[in-house]
């Protein structure tokens, strides 16, 4: 377990001492838990496998095996849990402030460029980063005596990368020593850099993150939007293994760091691109341009160089370096000295092999392109390159939660498929620099957005058996329930210790009633299909929406009906499968309860009256 800083306060280490007690147990139930799946698994897979319905039976034991899996990582996130007590200011450091904002309204622009002028402290910078380069805005961050950046002409017909985009523009342009990451929403506490910028005194820690909540949650939280497991036990699980995410916003980041990783992946951009231009001019080297000696004599030439430029390579010389010493011979190679004139849009020498990134306005990219979630990317890349990171529990900046199902579901989906493309594109299984904590930590959060298939399973396993009577099991007798109730309730005890009390109901209920938009997800990614980040709505949209849940609805509707169905064949003495008809009956039951959360939330409109405000309020200008 993990301890930063120190102190005397006799509260704060008593509070440290039952912290640690409750991680010694939570080792303890977590071993038995894994140890009772493992017992409860393998009986499953050795003999319980109904042979009459094969394919039924090994998509359930595979569904149960993800859950024992995902139960391991859990357990592993949790296993040594960081405590970290604030140290003191930093004495002297530079901070810039970047609200980050594209199509959110004036009035809350305005309202979080007013709050981080009044963070407490200087030399402080605040910059709204206008993405949708709007003259109105403009004028209010003069108005307020901010900066104000947007994109500049060299983007044009670049790639844009969204928010990623906006802030290494944003890095380009700027000079302080650190800079938090404010979205457009995020209303900061006057506190939050001189409660987190002591954590810099180690050099090698690149950034530090804060929760993210809401003052806006309406009454019951009908969207599922807080999560105070993530933002809690399991951040502080993950800051133990050295690995807690960069989330995109509430986050204090050191640029030496965001500007070395830049770099770094531009090297290895600019060695893969520059591979790239050998093996093609190799290919030319070997076409056929004619019989003369002249032609011949310059691809022997040419092939020379390229030998050379490999050899030049694996011994370390720069490729800036390697690439000019190739730029005469492709030049006398495509164009030899006795022609007066070259043919073509590409002039002799002009290639610059790579080591200028194409359709990039910036080619130092301090955050990661990668993926449209950057701030897992990005992590993962200062992680990789051996720097630190921090996550500091105290909330300090409350944001807006979606206030309607729409705004929430595609919210969800964009994280889901960012997250989904940094297994693609820089998969922390294969990454080099990473310690094992720290890939099993990311592939966790990956892992988890697979659970729509294994939910699929659990939903449908009971609506099959109740319609035809074909179970995936052999029987439902006692030595199922005899392996399968001591592993459920093990691993219901191990979330509840590991949650610390707080509330998780309504997160494990959109678990799974969020099964469609994580197959969507998978789906969308592995098919190679363009993915567009879409910003989240920042204000509610009026009437209900059912339409977003036909699949969930479907599947409630099949649950009732199969009950019924049933019921009616008992009653009619066709079935006799009393048990096995209670067990599923009870188990599509409680997959009701778990869907109906999505179902009340697609129907919800605030109380009236509802205006909830941002607690931190700063003075009116002048006041």
């Amino acid at each position: 377990m993990a301890i930063s800083g120190y102190s005397s306060d006799r509260s704060i280490m008593a509070g440290i001492r039952h912290k640690r007690g409750r991680a010694v147990l939570f080792r303890i139930v977590a071993s038995v838990t894994i140890a009772s799946g493992c017992a409860y698994l393998a009986w499953r897979w050795g003999v319980s496998i109904n042979n009459d319905a094969i394919a039924l039976g090994i998509l359930l034991a595979l569904a149960e095996s993800y859950g024992l899996i995902d139960s391991f990582l859990y357990a592993a996130t949790m296993w040594k849990p960081a405590i970290r007590i604030p140290p003191s200011p930093l004495e002297e450091a530079t901070v810039d402030v970047f609200i980050t904002t594209y199509n959110e309204s004036a009035e809350l622009v305005r309202m979080t460029a007013r709050a981080a002028m009044a963070i407490e402290w200087s030399p402080l910078s605040v910059y709204i980063l206008d993405d949708g380069a709007r003259e109105d805005i403009r004028g209010m961050a003069e108005e307020l005596g901010c900066g104000y950046l947007t994109r500049s002409e060299e983007w044009k017909g670049r790639n844009r990368h969204a928010k990623a985009g906006n802030v290494n523009n944003a890095l380009a342009l700027t000079g302080g020593e650190f800079i938090l990451i404010l979205d457009a929403d995020q209303i900061p506490d006057p506190r939050i850099v001189k409660n987190t910028i002591g954590y810099f005194a180690d050099p090698d820690l690149a950034f530090v993150q804060t929760p993210q909540s809401f003052y806006n949650l309406p009454p019951g939280d009908p969207f599922g939007s807080d999560a105070p497991l993530f933002y809690g036990p399991i951040m502080r699980g993950k800051d133990g293994w050295g690995a807690a995410f960069f989330c995109g916003s509430n986050a204090l980041l050191r640029r030496e760091a965001l500007m070395q990783v830049g770099l770094i992946s531009y090297a290895h951009a600019a060695d893969e691109a520059f591979k790239a231009s050998l093996v093609e001019l190799r290919r030319e080297s070997r076409i056929e341009l004619g019989d003369d000696s002249s032609m011949r004599e310059r691809k022997r030439e040419l092939r020379r160089a390229l030998h050379t430029a490999v050899i030049d390579m694996r011994a370390g010389h720069s490729l800036q370096a390697v690439a000019d010493g190739l730029k005469d011979a492709v030049a006398d190679f495509r164009c030899p000295p006795v022609t007066a004139s070259c043919d073509g849009t590409e002039k002799p020498g002009d290639r610059d092999f790579g080591i200028a990134r194409i359709g990039e306005a910036i080619a130092v990219e301090g955050v990661s392109t990668v993926s449209i979630t950057e701030d897992m990317a990005t992590a993962l890349r200062l992680h990789a390159s051996g720097w630190k990171s921090v996550f500091h529990s105290e909330v300090l900046a409350l944001g807006l939660a979606p206030e309607d199902l729409a705004a929430s579901l595609a919210q969800r989906l964009r994280w889901a498929q960012g997250t989904i493309q940094v297994l693609l594109r820089d998969s922390p299984l294969t990454k080099k620099g990473l310690r094992l904590g720290q890939r099993i930590m990311y592939f966790s959060t990956i892992f988890s957005y697979f659970s729509g298939f294994s939910n699929r399973v659990f939903i449908l396993c009971p609506i099959v058996f109740l319609i035809s009577g074909i179970a995936p099991l052999k029987a439902w007798n006692l030595t199922f329930f005899a392996l399968f109730l001591p592993f459920f309730i093990l691993n219901r005890w191990m979330f509840h210790i590991a949650a610390e009390g707080l509330e998780v109901k309504r997160g494990e209920q959109y678990n799974l009633a969020l099964f469609p938009l994580w197959i969507k997800a998978v789906v969308g990614v592995f098919s190679g299909k363009n993915i567009a980040f879409m910003v989240t709505p920042k204000t509610r949209q009026s009437g209900n929406f059912l339409g977003l849940i036909k699949v969930q609805l479907g599947i409630i509707f099949l649950i009732v009906a199969s009950i019924i169905w049933a019921i009616l064949w008992v009653a009619m003495g066709a079935r006799q499968d009393l048990f096995g008809i209670l067990v599923n009956a009870l188990w599509g039951c409680y997959n009701v309860w778990q869907l109906s959360a999505i179902v009340r939330a697609s129907l919800y409109s605030p109380p009236a009256g509802w205006d909830p405000r941002p607690p931190f309020q700063p003075p009116a200008k002048g006041a």
